[in-house]
């Protein structure tokens, strides 16, 4: 396999107390390497690390111990900073506080003209980026007449137009209404899968990360599991141990075979509920093959 985009090589990171100077552990060895054109959902209870973790993705915070490498700089190099930054775009939960100024397009541009790119260039990938995320015909208008949703779009097409290999997304949807959530998560999907953008989203909800190729859970500065949604989620009790949710479909599932119903365990959807909840009536006699 190629080489990662992010690579985590047993990193660890503490910060100093301000009180006593004392040292606090947040990331504990953590090892993890993300490819090009995943989608990886960062899972874990406040304190957990996760947020920190995302940090170190794009070298807002370097670690203590250990090595990060993305796009295959150690992030400790002071003099790539700027090429760990076009190749990974951070994007982070309150979009007013990534939006500089006071029309859309302007705003999409700043980045780019801070980089000198050339006119022409600044206004084809401006118009491109916010294409890509739906919000064009916005392009003229001032951010803070936006929904969250749409704000937060208008910043994730401030990163796309930088052209970074990977987006991280540092719970992007916290502070959104469902509408939002739902504007913003369809971008994200949008983004992976049409245009092969690589996806790091630090999440607290369930149902995000059931979209994603694969689920990173992080607890107490360390990946507690790695592996497919189907294969996370069947986790029930482990994710409930360290304070976490499941999707409601896998939880009703996990309820349903306690009580000794014979259902599968890997369900995430309700489309895969529904049918796997009507094959079983088929069979033991329950309902008609026409129902």
């Amino acid at each position: 396999m190629d080489q990662p985009i992010i690579s985590a090589q047993d990193i660890y990171f503490e910060y100093r107390n301000e009180e006593d100077g004392t040292a606090v552990p947040v990331l504990k060895g953590i090892g993890l390497a993300i490819h090009d054109g995943e989608f990886v959902a960062v899972l874990g209870h406040n304190g957990s690390g996760k947020s920190t973790f995302a940090k170190h993705c794009n070298a807002i915070l370097l670690p203590t111990g250990g090595e990060m490498v993305v796009a295959g700089i150690n992030t400790k190099d002071e003099d790539r900073l700027f090429d760990i930054r076009q190749n990974v775009g951070m994007v982070f939960q309150n979009p007013d506080n990534q939006i500089v100024a006071t029309i859309v397009e302007e705003d999409v541009a700043f980045a780019l003209e801070n980089m000198g790119v050339e006119p022409s260039e600044i206004r084809r990938r401006v118009d491109e980026a916010l294409k890509q995320v739906g919000m064009y015909e916005y392009r003229e208008h001032a951010p803070h007449q936006l929904s969250g949703g749409q704000k937060q779009r208008v910043a994730i097409a401030g990163i796309l137009a930088m052209r970074p290999r990977c987006i991280v997304l540092d719970e992007p949807t916290a502070m959104l209404d469902p509408q939002g959530r739902r504007e913003v998560m369809k971008t994200i999907r949008q983004l992976n899968r049409d245009f092969g953008t690589t996806v790091v989203l630090i999440t607290h909800y369930m149902d995000e990360a059931a979209v994603s190729d694969r689920v990173v859970i992080i607890d107490s500065g360390n990946v507690l599991k790695d592996g497919t949604p189907k294969e996370v989620f069947q986790e029930v009790e482990l994710l409930k141990s360290v304070g976490l949710d499941v999707p409601q479909v896998t939880e009703l599932i996990y309820e349903l075979r306690k009580e000794g119903v014979d259902l599968p365990q890997d369900i995430l959807t309700e489309e895969e509920c529904y049918e796997a909840i009507k094959s079983l009536f088929i069979k033991e006699g329950g309902v008609g093959h026409d129902d």
